[in-house]
């Protein structure tokens, strides 16, 4: 596969879990969200419910949301794509979906390329096929950049429906996203609150329009004013997204994307709420795992672990064969006795008997035949386990 084909299948993986999240939001307050992004709209007269929805998907043509809607007082079919990377196919696949759009439904369609960060770049605002010197086709999707969208003006206009998309705007300050959070948390109901600091939390990770330094303020609030990731872990449906890797890469069909998810999510769970030595231990065997079930197994009781013994337990359990660190660790110390003093295997032993770290311990027992005296192993024990080389 070309370099640019991986980029191309890169980006799409990425989007997939932003691509979820926008039709989560939208299948709640489709109709709000409509309105304050593209003004003039409303709801059709006489229609029920469940007729708004439109729906296409043809084996390759799968529209991110579809609604039927008045527009400019004329009935039409709304297409909103949401892109987080960039796409050079973005204008013509819509383009594809406004024709088989407009064959089933027989109404104007208004398609909309939502993007929601800046790395996705801004497409020409049309789609023009010439042939001869003579424009044959002409596609013109309105284009939302949200990083230009102002967050002052959401808040100060209370459009609600968008403070989860505050992180991607500009002036999004922290004050500013903690009043938004604040009024989330008063207007909804608790089961709401949960999945919208969800998706708000999901953009705020990925963002660029907000420094490290805010973004790290923002988290402290959200962790000691509303319990931080801790709301998620009782709700199924942010759950079961987690689980599926649905909010960290996941990739339809793509076994590879599954465990991508998978992975990316234990390690931010792990990374935001635990240790770094915890992380040190956790993340070589989760970056090399290729065992689905193994990894949801450990992502899906990570959830209802509260301190870092319960952690090390966990991973212990899902990662590690019974005795297998127990086995390198008298692997080692064999070799050790078997060419150095008691004194070094003493020193040794102490280094090793607390690291849960299988992949170290491996590095370290292979290296351990390379050497020859004393001052050689005291310099591998410095590198494998710094902390305990120190000592020496």
């Amino acid at each position: 596969m070309s370099n640019k084909k991986q980029e191309a299948t890169k980006d799409l993986k990425d989007s997939k879990p932003f691509d979820s999240l926008l039709k989560a939001l939208f299948s709640e307050q489709s109709e709000e969200i409509i309105a304050c992004l593209l003004h003039g709209t409303r709801r059709p007269g006489g229609v029920s419910n469940d007729q708004l929805n439109v729906e296409l998907n043809r084996n390759t043509l799968s529209i991110d949301i579809g609604r039927h809607i008045v527009y400019e007082e004329e009935d039409v079919t709304f297409n909103l794509e949401a892109q987080s990377g960039p796409d050079d196919d973005l204008l013509p696949r819509m383009n594809e979906y406004a024709i088989n759009l407009y064959r089933t439904y027989h109404r104007p369609v208004i398609s909309v390329a939502l993007l929601l960060f800046e790395e996705c770049g801004v497409p020409e605002a049309s789609f023009i096929m010439q042939c001869g010197g003579k424009v044959r086709s002409a596609f013109y999707p309105i284009i939302i950049c949200m990083w230009e969208k102002d967050a002052r003006e959401v808040v100060e206009s209370q459009q609600r429906c968008l403070y989860y998309l505050l992180p991607t705007m500009k002036h999004a300050t922290v004050d500013l996203l903690t009043r938004a959070v604040r009024e989330m948390h008063e207007y909804d109901d608790q089961a709401q609150f949960r999945r919208h600091l969800a998706w708000f939390q999901t953009m705020l990770g990925r963002t660029t329009t907000i420094s490290q330094q805010d973004k790290q303020k923002i988290k402290e609030v959200l962790k000691m004013q509303y319990q931080g990731f801790a709301l998620f872990r009782e709700d199924p449906v942010i759950g079961g997204m987690i689980l599926e890797g649905e909010l960290k890469g996941k990739a339809e069909g793509e076994i590879e994307g599954e465990i991508k998810g998978l992975r990316d999510s234990i390690l931010d769970i792990v990374e935001d709420h635990f240790s770094p030595q915890v992380m040190a231990q956790v993340r070589p065997a989760v970056a090399g795992s290729q065992d689905i079930g193994q990894l949801k197994k450990f992502l899906r009781r990570l959830f209802w672990v509260s301190n870092e013994q319960e952690v090390l337990a966990l991973f212990t359990e899902c990662f590690l064969r019974p005795g297998q660190i127990e086995g390198l660790q008298e692997a080692i110390l064999d070799v050790v006795g078997d060419n150095f003093s008691p004194e070094v295997v003493a020193q040794v032993q102490q280094a090793i008997a607390p690291s849960q770290d299988v992949q170290l311990l491996r590095k370290f027992h292979r290296q351990l035949f390379r050497v020859s005296d004393e001052q050689e192993i005291f310099t591998l024990l410095t590198q494998c386990f710094p902390i305990s080389g120190e000592d020496q």
